[in-house]
């Protein structure tokens, strides 16, 4: 009872005392005495306000006045300022100035232990650490740190240090006049050290640090040396500001190496890098990438995940904008690689309207304009008969159509013209090209209700016709698919099926089954009215999902395509993905499977003895499994044969993962390819 009347007298002492201005201050101590204005215990405490939170055995509470007012204590001693955990042997607060200072201290940050002789404490969360050391190590004697003596780490957890030395078991090793680091902004791993082992190269080992990040902005060094061949250094940036909707990062290679079917060393190079930004009203997107290297197997050669920016290989600008009615783009595409053969944009300009109405028809209506310098360039490695072509192009395109709904059933009836200028072409002359296109949608969509399942009927039927083409296919210059035009009379006639869990009524369909047929009318190209019979079935449940495509040609009395896919959570260790593709040699490879024009322009004939006939049968597998829970294993494999040229190919890589501490990862890695056996061993620090 004496006890609880003399905490209760504290707590109304510490909170009436104090001034309008200060928060409130919580005293909990066990066994507390008071004297001369200190309130003093030896079995424990905690004194807390809205800042701060000091957790002690041995505490002394002192106020006298207004001038003094502040804390001391030890042992057992525990401080939690502004978001950040402190350790140490002795602390000193005032709270009339929110500063202190932890003795002995140490704290974390992100992967990071940092320690020092005094870890002052500073009103706006920063701190600056006297005698400090800074290591990712757990245990108490580390192997390695980055020592000072005096570092400076402001609220957002920047690191900033001068006269540094970087440590192996305490013996300097590396010294720095400067060091700066963002210790929690940046994904990528901060040091990383790999050993491969080519079986046509030898051995090569490598390490990539971080040398420089502050707030935003993050570089990376990485140098490696292969036993036959010699160094190799790159440079890379990252940028990631948290305000704003943009990225920046850049990766610079320079080495000797050595291709495998040449003899003598050569200088190999790779320059790549990709800028994305987008407006804060998201109406604008911007674009920026590069990729230059000094042969066309380099991004081979030099694969790793790590130096990866996604360009595609691609050097492109490209800006895009979007209105309530219009987007528009402009993009640029040159050819900085002269092994390539690409088609460049310099520039493409491009603008479209959205659907919009006209008047009380019910007729909506969409206009498009593009126009372009086109310059298509072969690579240089090809035979000199291959002719580099350009020409300026500009395109508009009008497309009408009207939904027209009839209970279930909907039918949209559509119109449109094409019309494209050519400032050139094989007979140095300009060409301009016209055409129609026009068709039917219908659409019926029924459905009924079951105990446990919603069954939807979609049958379909959509009608698409080109006329022909002002100028042949062969009298205009193809730069690409939106290039190829030519008659057609089209018809996809099909039933969709679906069904949908009762229990999940806004989730996709578990289930569906699409069944349809392509039919084409007065070809001479195609003969045969209905050529291929498809079929789509897929099922998707929260941790499985199949899907089965094939397609059936009656043309040539074979099976054209099939695909099989499987993606399966087993559970919260196991995960796999299996895939097996046949394709026929009459299974063009085009980039849009069911664009036709192809088709009935070129005679089977022709494809067949073109590189779009590739006849073959692949597997891939894709497998995750977690052996305990500090190791993992991840296995990829991709298997082709059954080619009518070429040699069968399997490529197997296998990786495995483990944590040698809370920030340490071991990565030991094996591929394999018809090329080259390569065994990987990396060790990356990572901030979680």
């Amino acid at each position: 009872m004496v006890l609880m009347q003399l905490r209760h007298f504290v707590l109304l002492f510490v909170s009436s005392s104090l001034w309008a201005n200060q928060s409130e201050v919580i005293v909990d101590v066990k066994s507390p005495s008071f004297k001369n204005g200190i309130l003093y215990t030896g079995e424990g405490g905690i004194i807390q306000n809205q800042d701060i939170r000091i957790q002690a055995k041995d505490i002394q509470y002192i106020r006298r006045g207004k001038t003094v007012h502040k804390v001391e204590a030890e042992g057992d001693l525990m401080v939690q300022y502004k978001g950040r955990v402190y350790v140490g042997s002795e602390f000193e607060y005032d709270f009339l100035t929110k500063t202190g200072t932890v003795f002995d201290g140490k704290t974390g940050a992100g992967v990071w232990y940092i320690g020092g002789d005094e870890i002052r404490l500073a009103s706006d969360g920063s701190y600056t650490v006297d005698g400090a050391s800074l290591t990712t190590c757990e245990n108490q004697e580390s192997a390695w740190d980055i020592f000072a003596k005096e570092v400076r780490i402001l609220k957002e957890d920047l690191f900033e240090a001068k006269n540094v030395r970087f440590r192996l078991f305490q013996v300097p090793t590396v010294w720095l006049p400067s060091f700066k680091l963002n210790l929690k902004k940046f994904k990528e791993p901060i040091f990383r050290y790999t050993l491969d082992w080519d079986k046509g190269q030898g051995p090569r080992a490598a390490a990539r640090y971080q040398l420089y990040s502050w707030s935003n902005f993050a570089c990376y060094g990485r140098v490696e040396y292969r036993l036959r061949t010699g160094w190799g250094g790159a440079f890379e940036t990252e940028y990631y500001p948290e305000d704003y909707p943009t990225t920046f990062v850049t990766r610079s290679y320079l080495g000797t190496d050595r291709l495998e079917t040449a003899p003598d060393k050569m200088r190999r190079y790779r320059l790549q890098g990709a800028f994305h930004s987008s407006s804060l009203n998201g109406k604008t997107r911007t674009a920026l990438t590069w990729d230059k290297y000094s042969d066309v197997r380099m991004p081979g050669d030099f694969k790793s995940d790590d130096f990866e920016v996604n360009t595609a290989g691609r050097t492109l600008f490209y800006i895009y904008h979007k209105e309530t009615n219009l987007i528009s783009s402009l993009k640029a595409r040159p050819r900085v690689n002269s092994f390539e053969s690409i088609k460049q944009d310099l520039p493409t300009g491009f603008a479209t309207t959205k659907a919009l109405g006209i008047g009380k028809t019910g007729i909506l209506s969409t206009t498009m304009a593009k126009a372009s310098f086109l310059d298509f360039d072969y690579s240089d490695k090809l035979a000199t008969s291959l002719s580099d072509f350009q020409s300026g192009r500009i395109e508009l395109k009008e497309q009408l159509f009207r939904p027209v709904h009839l209970g279930a059933l909907v039918l949209t009836p559509q119109l449109g013209g094409t019309a494209i200028f050519y400032t050139t072409s094989q007979a140095h002359k300009s060409r301009e090209l016209a055409l129609l296109n026009y068709g039917l949608r219908a659409h019926l969509r029924a459905y009924r209700g079951f105990s446990t399942v919603k069954h939807v009927l979609e049958p379909y039927l959509e009608y698409k016709a080109l006329t022909r083409p002002t100028v042949p296919p062969d009298d205009h210059y193809i730069f690409s698919i939106q290039d190829g035009y030519e008659k057609l009379q089209q018809v996809r006639l099909g039933v969709r099926n679906l069904l949908f869990s009762k229990k999940r009524l806004k989730e996709d369909a578990f289930f569906t089954a699409d069944f349809y047929a392509n039919a084409f009318f007065s070809d001479p190209v195609i003969p045969q009215m209905i050529p291929r019979l498809y079929l789509y079935l897929g099922w998707q449940y929260p941790s499985v999902h199949y899907s089965f495509y094939n397609a059936w040609n009656f043309q040539n009395k074979t099976l054209n395509t099939s695909i099989a896919r499987c993606k399966w959570t087993i559970n919260e260790n196991i995960a796999l993905t299996l895939e097996g593709r046949y394709r026929s040699k009459f299974d063009w490879r085009k980039a849009d499977q069911d664009n036709f024009v192809l088709d009935v322009t070129r005679s089977q004939q022709e494809l067949l003895s073109s590189p779009l006939s590739d006849r073959r049968i692949t597997f891939l597998a894709n497998l995750y499994f977690r052996l305990s829970p500090f190791w993992e294993c991840h296995i990829q494999s991709h298997h082709g044969f059954f080619r009518e040229d070429e040699k069968p190919y399997n490529e197997v890589k296998v990786d495995f993962f483990t944590w040698l501490s809370s920030a340490w990862k071991l990565r030991i890695s094996y591929s394999h390819t018809d090329k080259d056996d390569r065994v990987t061993a990396g060790l990356s620090l990572i901030k979680k």
